[in-house]
């Protein structure tokens, strides 16, 4: 008996269901593809943002450690300012003295230092500091402040740029902290209060939210991230942690 081989073509639904095998395979594969870029993508731009921010709090947590005093701190208009000691030729028997003749000390005195007025502010989700250098009459009240246009080295002089993008919400708010001691059982208790756009002067620390939200289109994920910080002014804080002990450029006239 003789057998003879026969080829066996190829069915058209044959021929179907393996093109539709390939077709999910590469839809799987460039899914997965898609996705990892996606991801990475991400990622990167997450890590930007936390990076920004990083660098912006680091920036004012150097600037706060010479923070003299605020000067405002305003939760609806979200933005707040203080006045930072600067480096400069003022020597003390400049700021105290006129010739031979001591400064008067009340409310029209002409005593003052250095310092830059720093401002923060937001608006459109964007975050902006201003700098202006000048002389802050430290004994009025309030304290007076007055722009300095004279030659400034370049880390003094007068600036406005922007810090950061893409932020949502920029909440500020600040407190005053003191330390007293409670007469019935003679134990020391922290005290903070808030304080209002009035008494901003008085404020030792303030407390600040910053919430980074960049929105994407398409199936792109949102980068989002959410920091609450404190930052104390290092020399009120001073002030209050060694009373009668630590003396800045006193406000009061005592030293």
């Amino acid at each position: 008996m003789i057998v003879k081989n026969k080829k066996r073509a190829i069915t058209f639904i044959e021929l179907m269901v393996s093109m539709l095998i390939i077709a999910l395979i590469a839809t799987y594969a460039w899914k997965i593809y898609s996705n990892s870029g996606e991801t990475m993508r991400h990622t990167v731009s997450q890590s930007q943002i936390q990076a920004d921010i990083r660098s912006f709090l680091d920036n004012l947590e150097a600037e706060m450690m010479t923070c003299y005093s605020f000067n405002e701190i305003d939760s609806e208009k979200k933005m707040f300012s203080f006045y930072s000691f600067t480096y400069s030729k003022m020597s003390l028997d400049d700021i105290m003295y006129d010739g031979t003749s001591l400064r008067s000390i009340g409310a029209d005195s002409d005593a003052a230092i250095k310092v830059l007025k720093i401002e923060y502010s937001w608006a459109d989700g964007i975050v902006t500091k201003k700098r202006t250098p000048g002389l802050l009459y430290f004994y009025q009240r309030p304290m007076t402040f007055k722009e300095d246009t004279s030659n400034n080295t370049l880390s003094e002089k007068a600036l406005t740029k922007e810090e950061l993008k893409d932020i949502s919400d920029f909440e500020v708010k600040g407190y005053t902290q003191t330390i007293e001691r409670d007469k019935d059982t003679d134990s020391l208790e922290l005290k903070i209060t808030p304080v209002t756009p009035q008494t901003a002067s008085s404020a030792v620390f303030i407390a600040l939210r910053i919430h980074a939200l960049k929105d994407e289109t398409g199936k792109r994920r949102d980068e989002e991230i959410d920091i609450v910080t404190k930052f104390y002014s290092s020399v009120k804080l001073a002030e209050i942690t060694n009373p009668t002990y630590f003396s800045s450029t006193d406000n009061n006239g005592n030293f």
